[in-house]
């Protein structure tokens, strides 16, 4: 077997444990009554007319933009080289999801959060192994997700949300802010902000149930260190184990993350490092085709969906296993000027049933063909990014300017031991089938090498009531081995963006308009072609978009209309392999969130899109054109209990990219209660909510070209977090 990288950082989640309670010695701890004290001087000292404050609470990170009313999603967003900018200045349309928003659900995943957004589908099943979605009608993998605005770094599976402070959406292809993923996904960039401790220390244990006998315990504790709190850690620790997901599958989970950040005078550094585990046993969720392939037959006909938690892999296994590590420091030159280097690698290994977990149904009774993998895939990613950020005048014109390096590094390797189809089964009723036997993992089969330099400067017009963000980056993309052969592929490209912000009236209105590209590798084309061994460019996608940023009130609302041309490879009739081929989206948004009255809490969106692929004239599969997600929270007249719910709608969509079959649309609703008390002086919240509460059986969206999934069943949650 081939030998592995020398960096291994497969850390323990107790080994994580450990060095948090470690650093967390009282004999280093020390009191903030200075930092207060200094506070209450300023304040004092202040004339009659006040500016606006900013109010925190200890649970909300003071290097943030502040939560909005109702705390479901901030007030602002990170947008990678154009940096952490409020929601209506960002000229793009941008959500950022809270750790509040997570709690109140009991979210277990990435999957628990992003089920609020409009512009996400998810393309693989609740409970599955693999989190996958796309965004604005492009697909996105788990491996194409940002921690702390760089690639690379994310779990290869699935994204564990207890670690994590914040989730920002940016809709849409931009290459310009963090470079490309590992993946090369161009639907937008979704960034997980991690945790940090706070100005309080900070000591919850969560436990947490879900149906049907799912158990949970998590602790996260924090603390500031020193005279002048400079140096922070933080810890979360994970272990749940339990029924979950499809009928009699259990489900285990571990997850160990530590975050140490220290802040100097002129300088900052931290560490972020993580492992998360994945087990499941007894089955899998599964996906179902109804056309089937030349070789069997599908029904012809979308049937009636199967119970949600169908299980139609009984017997099987599967595990994922990954780590990752973030190191970042910041230096200030002076007032205008500073320089900052990342440097990250994260590692996964997954073995047993991790994909492959498809059907195809042949028979109006639900008979169905099942196939099945027993997979072993490694995979490495090694980034880094190193870059200066300054603010300076020419004439009356304000700049904010950043010079970015990058370079990520992808390898990965997959073998499978398959059974295509190979036993008869029923959707309504499955069988257990023969589990096949593990493959031998015999090294990695694939490798990219991301290399980018990018300049991005906002500039600020009339007394800051225009905005314009003109950026480039040059994207070197290398593919040194293909499909286990070695390969020579080494392009470029200069990928721009162009942005404009304009506030005619007041802060409270922007109107904003964009260009921006996304990029994806080419490939060299295969045998059997006229222009075998030929090196494609890589594909660019475009996107232009229009929209309008409102706050009313205490609501923040986003309007965009966008298009986006998304080009493919098809093969003409001369038999060459060309950049012909090309979908285009269309498509109109609304976002809304924070309250629209004293006691009622929103957090809302809805999307339109209308897809083609301009080849052939059909739509694309898998887009749906209406989508949207109403969510609501009253504060009840009883101190402390909050009520709410969230109502999912989702507009019917082609099965296959022939448009042959289609799923109808689906409304589902979910309800949700929070109450937060005190016994004795320890602060308590219990949380509880209800997802699909009519037991709805509906197809929920495509795994792929011709697969359907299930939606998962009535699934029931409680939570309970005792703060020390």
């Amino acid at each position: 077997m081939p030998s592995r990288s020398a960096f291994k950082p497969r850390l323990n989640f107790i080994v994580l444990a450990l060095i948090a309670v470690s650093a967390a010695s009282p004999a280093m701890a020390q009191s903030s009554t200075e930092t207060s004290g200094q506070a209450q001087t300023q304040t004092q000292a202040q004339p009659a007319t006040l500016p606006q404050v900013n109010v925190r609470d200890k649970y909300e990170r003071e290097d943030l933009p502040t939560l909005a009313p109702g705390r479901k999603a901030a007030n602002g967003a990170r947008l990678g080289i154009l940096g952490a900018t409020s929601i209506v200045d960002a000229p793009v349309h941008v959500n950022a999801y809270t750790r509040e928003l997570a709690e109140d659900w009991s979210a277990l995943s990435l999957q628990d959060v992003l089920e609020n957004d409009a512009a996400v589908v998810f393309t693989t099943n609740k409970g599955h192994l693999l989190q996958n979605f796309n965004l604005r009608g492009l697909d996105v993998t788990a491996m194409d997700i940002a921690t702390n605005g760089l690639y690379g770094i994310a779990p290869a599976n699935s994204v564990p949300i207890e670690m994590f402070e914040r989730v920002e959406v940016m809709r849409g292809p931009n290459v310009l802010l963090s470079g490309m993923p590992p993946l090369a996904s161009v639907a937008g960039s979704v960034n997980m902000v991690t945790k940090r401790a706070l100005s309080q220390p900070i000591a919850d244990l969560t436990t947490t149930y879900v149906s049907d006998s799912y158990l949970q315990v998590h602790a996260d504790v924090g603390k500031r260190f020193g005279p002048e709190q400079r140096l922070g850690v933080r810890f979360n620790g994970v272990y749940g184990s339990g029924d979950m997901g499809a009928e009699d599958e259990s489900q285990k989970r571990k997850v160990g993350a530590l975050g140490i950040d220290y802040v100097g005078d002129k300088y900052r550094f931290s560490l972020d490092a993580y492992n998360s585990v994945n087990n499941i046993d007894g089955g899998s969720p599964g996906m179902f085709s109804f056309l089937g392939t030349s070789a069997i037959r599908g029904v012809g006909t979308v049937l009636a969906p199967p119970k949600g938690d169908v299980n139609m892999f009984r017997g099987t296994h599967g595990k994922y296993d990954n780590s990752g590590l973030l190191a970042r420091a910041e230096v200030d030159f002076n007032s205008n000027w500073q320089g900052y280097f990342a440097v990250g690698a994260s590692e996964a290994e997954g073995k047993g049933l991790l994909f492959g977990t498809r059907a195809i149904v042949t028979g109006a009774d639900g008979t169905t063909r099942g196939a099945i993998y027993n997979v072993h895939t490694q995979s490495e990613r090694r980034t880094a990014e190193a870059g200066a950020i300054g603010k300076f005048e020419t004439g009356s014109v304000q700049h904010r300017m950043q010079l970015s390096f990058n370079i990520l590094k992808h390898k990965e390797g997959t073998y499978n031991t398959a059974c295509n189809y190979c036993y008869t089964t029923n959707m309504y009723n499955p069988t257990t089938p023969t589990f096949p036997a593990a493959p031998t993992w015999k090294g990695y089969t694939t490798e990219n090498e991301f290399r980018s330099i990018a300049l991005a400067d906002t500039m600020s017009f009339a007394d800051e009531k225009v905005l314009v963000t003109l950026g480039l980056r040059h994207q070197t993309v290398k593919t040194p081995m293909v499909g286990g052969a070695a390969s020579n592929y080494s392009k470029s490209h200069l990928s721009p963006m162009a942005a404009v912000i304009v506030r005619p009236w007041s802060e409270d209105v922007s109107l904003f308009a964009n260009y921006t590209e996304g990029l994806e590798p080419g490939r060299i084309v295969g045998t059997g072609y006229a222009n075998s061994g030929e090196s494609l460019s890589p594909m660019k996608t475009k996107q232009g978009e229009l929209g309008v940023k409102l706050k009313a009130g205490e609501t923040t609302h986003t309007f965009s209309t966008f298009q986006i041309e998304k080009p493919s490879v098809i093969t003409n009739s001369s038999n060459y392999q060309v950049l012909d081929g090309k979908q285009r989206l269309r498509g109109l948004e609304w976002s809304a969130f924070g309250k629209v009255a004293p006691t009622l809490s929103l957090l809302s969106g809805v999307e339109y899109i209308k897809s083609r692929q301009l080849n052939t004239g059909l739509e694309n599969y898998g887009v749906p054109k209406l989508r949207a997600r109403i969510g609501l929270d009253w504060d009840t007249p009883i101190k402390g209990l909050t009520a709410g719910g969230r109502l999912l709608y989702t507009d019917g969509q082609w099965v296959d990219s022939g448009n042959k079959l289609r799923v109808p649309s689906w409304t589902r609703l979910d309800l949700m209660a929070k109450y937060e008390t005190k016994f004795g002086a320890t602060p308590v919240r219990f949380n509880a909510s209800v997802e699909n509460v009519t037991g709805k059986k509906y197809w929920i969206g495509m795994f792929s070209d011709g697969f359907a999934m299930p939606g998962a069943p009535r699934t029931y949650r409680v939570s309970s977090t005792v703060s020390f």
